[in-house]
């Protein structure tokens, strides 16, 4: 019991140059993924990433009255480079506008999160952060097909709370809780910062290539610069609303 009084109440004093170093270094891996060590390292940085959009898709998916199948973490480099996915949900969507909802919510899904990190560690409670996305992971858990991944990061985790319990070692878990904070704001600030510089890309590029943008502007008959310029500006929003918490 005092160890759970102690995880929900630590408090965070976020570094947010440190949060501004694991955001370039997620941009720099990822532009870089194709190198054979980077490759790997992309897949683990970006697990939370992948899992946040993906868990986009499916919570949007419930809100609008459809039916959630599968989310998949693609975490082998050869699969990524095959099918050039990184995850997928598969949902079943009641109407266009459900399909429509669906589609959107992965690419706001980050930004969201993002803002309810910086949310919970300004108002002291980083542990309602953690625990979150403890949640999202164990729902990605019990849904996905692919459960070898998820299990595996399962024992990692609980092999790890047990010898912190087992040596009583009650700085080494605020040490972790202020780590994890860190480590998932600065990926999802690389993925907010990444996905806005990949969606200008994808909707000016030449050759046209199918992705969500394309989807939405087929179904409502919007260009997809619309949706473009909306994911941009929820992207920014974030960015701006995390800037007025620093100051």
């Amino acid at each position: 019991m005092d160890y759970l009084q102690q995880f929900l109440t630590t408090t965070v004093i976020l570094n947010i140059y440190l949060v501004i170093i694991i955001a370039i270094s997620y941009i720099i891996i990822h532009q870089n993924r194709h190198c054979s060590f980077n490759q790997y390292l992309d897949i683990y940085l970006n697990y939370i990433p992948v899992l946040t959009h993906e868990m986009g898709h499916i919570l949007f998916n419930k809100l609008s009255g459809g039916h959630a199948k599968d989310l998949v973490i693609v975490v082998r480099p050869s699969e990524r480079k095959e099918t050039l996915q990184q995850g997928y949900a598969i949902t079943q969507s009641k109407s266009v506008t459900g399909q429509c909802i669906t589609t959107l919510g992965g690419y706001v899904m980050p930004p969201i999160m993002l803002m309810i990190g910086f949310w919970t560690i300004h108002f002291n409670y980083p542990s309602l952060f953690l625990i979150l996305y403890s949640l999202i992971f164990m729902y990605y858990l019990i849904l996905t097909s692919r459960k070898l991944s998820p299990i595996i990061v399962l024992i990692i985790l609980i092999s790890l709370l047990y010898f912190l319990l087992q040596g009583n070692n009650q700085f080494m878990i605020f040490y972790i809780v202020v780590l994890l904070c860190h480590l998932i704001l600065g990926v999802l600030l690389g993925e907010v910062l990444q996905s806005s510089w990949t969606i200008i890309l994808l909707t000016f590029q030449r050759v046209k290539t199918h992705w969500d943008g394309n989807t939405l502007a087929e179904l409502t008959h919007l260009p997809t610069l619309f949706y473009s310029l909306f994911w941009i500006m929820i992207n920014g929003f974030s960015l701006y609303l995390i800037y007025k918490f620093m100051i």
